[in-house]
């Protein structure tokens, strides 16, 4: 109020817009005077003197023909120009899907063990057919968006049903062999003969490891266990696939009502489709926020990030969600806190081949990510041109690139679907 003009003879008045205007209180009494005189049953009737030379007198409260304030519920609400914008599924996405027993270990683990990925909570994750249904659309999809190695992606997908069923997953490889292991493996490790290791040596230097031990269901003691970011990203791949398979079947549908031969239905349903997509999200953003409260930011948490705004912008609306900005900023300040804004290269010895050109893809995908929705939405991105040093990263061939490589394997041809050239050419 400082600075207005007001006083005990003022009235504050704020219109639907939220602008306020001061009105003096004898003009409003005015007001209610000529309402009185056209709407009045006397309206007509000869006034008195006193009452013409008085303009500022105050009707009475009692009155009958006062016409009193509108209420707040006659009142028409203001048109707001945005919709409220609900997700895929409806209101009841908005739900955390899993009880939060799923994720607890066994008792045998202790009470106090964190939450982490169980074989009841990979019981969610679709079944075959639907499976390699969603993983293909899913793959078709990230041709067009190749922040990260998609088959190396789908192994390890592949790796979480196994260690689900009670197989053991396989030492990851991230670290590619050093000089010393390499020659000790190629000169002291058991010959082979007719595919079989020979059984005449013994638990020397060239016999290899002792079996592993197995735990509780036939897995390895020693298997690594899936994180919680992975299986956020894993629930996202399978979500987006779903998504994109449930746009594939109302082609299909609209094409079989034009009399169009068309490739045979599947199974489920659009409307099936939908809530499984919707479900599966749901569980990618439960599983993420868990992560983020027991363990560190890695890098499969950004790349669930990445593949939760992907979703959220293949939804098919005509305006940006609301919930991608937000999530598009906290996406930039994860990849600057874990250093992707520096490109590996300026600390030698820390990453391998493969992680630092994960670090590479995922850097630039946030960049992209955070100019497209700043744009869509009106606002300056949140990183400057000026503010990071990573590289562009290199075209490979997606197949051939592993964690294994020591050499950035050369596409046969940058037409191919194993080349990642258009990730270049769309970060510049």
């Amino acid at each position: 109020m400082a600075g207005l003009p007001c006083n005990d003879r003022a009235l504050l008045a704020q219109g639907v817009s939220g602008s306020s205007v001061v009105i003096n209180l004898e003009d409003v009494v005015s007001l209610w005077l000529n309402e009185l005189e056209d709407e009045g049953s006397d309206a007509k009737a000869p006034r008195t003197a006193a009452q013409d030379n008085s303009g500022s007198i105050r009707p009475s409260a009692s009155g009958t023909n006062v016409k009193l304030e509108p209420s707040p519920a006659s009142i028409p609400p203001s048109a707001s120009s945005s919709s409220i914008h609900l997700p895929v599924g409806g209101l009841r996405t908005l739900h955390p899907p899993v009880p939060y027993e799923e994720f607890l270990p066994p008792p045998s683990d202790g009470p106090s063990a964190l939450p982490q990925v169980t074989a009841a909570l990979v019981s969610h994750l679709p079944a075959e057919p639907e499976r390699s249904r969603y993983l293909k659309a899913f793959r078709e999809t990230m041709l067009l968006h190749p922040c990260f190695n998609v088959p190396n992606f789908e192994q390890r997908i592949a790796a979480i049903f196994i260690w689900a069923e009670g197989g053991s997953v396989p030492a990851p490889t991230g670290q590619p062999m050093s000089k010393a292991e390499l020659a000790r493996d190629i000169f002291f490790s058991n010959p082979k003969a007719n595919g079989k290791k020979d059984q005449g040596q013994g638990q020397g230097r060239g016999s290899g490891p002792p079996p592993q031990p197995t735990g509780a269901g036939g897995r390895s003691a020693k298997a690594p266990k899936p994180t919680l970011s992975f299986f956020a990203a894993a629930c996202a791949a399978f979500a987006l696939g779903a998504l994109v398979a449930r746009d594939e079947d109302l082609e299909r549908a609209s094409a079989a009502s034009s009399g169009v031969p068309a490739p045979p239905a599947p199974s489920a349903s659009p409307a099936d489709t939908t809530g499984v997509a919707a479900t599966l999200f749901a569980l990618s953003e439960q599983t993420l926020q868990l992560f983020e409260k027991t363990a560190a930011y890695d890098l499969d948490s950004v790349m669930s990030m990445i593949l939760q705004v992907l979703f959220m912008l293949h939804e098919g609306q005509m305006s940006v969600a609301q919930n991608v900005f937000p999530l598009v900023g906290k996406m930039v300040n994860v990849a600057r806190m874990m250093g992707l804004a520096i490109d590996p290269d300026e600390f030698p010895g820390t990453y391998n081949l493969f992680e630092a050109e994960a670090r590479r893809r995922l850097w630039w995908d946030v960049v992209y990510y955070d100019l497209f929705v700043a744009d869509c939405m009106g606002h300056p991105p949140l990183i400057a041109d000026n503010t990071h040093t990573t590289r562009l990263p290199a075209d490979v061939d997606e197949v051939k690139f592993s964690p294994s490589s020591t050499s950035l394997p050369e596409p046969e041809s940058s037409d191919s679907d194993t080349s990642s050239a258009y990730f270049g050419l769309k970060c510049r």
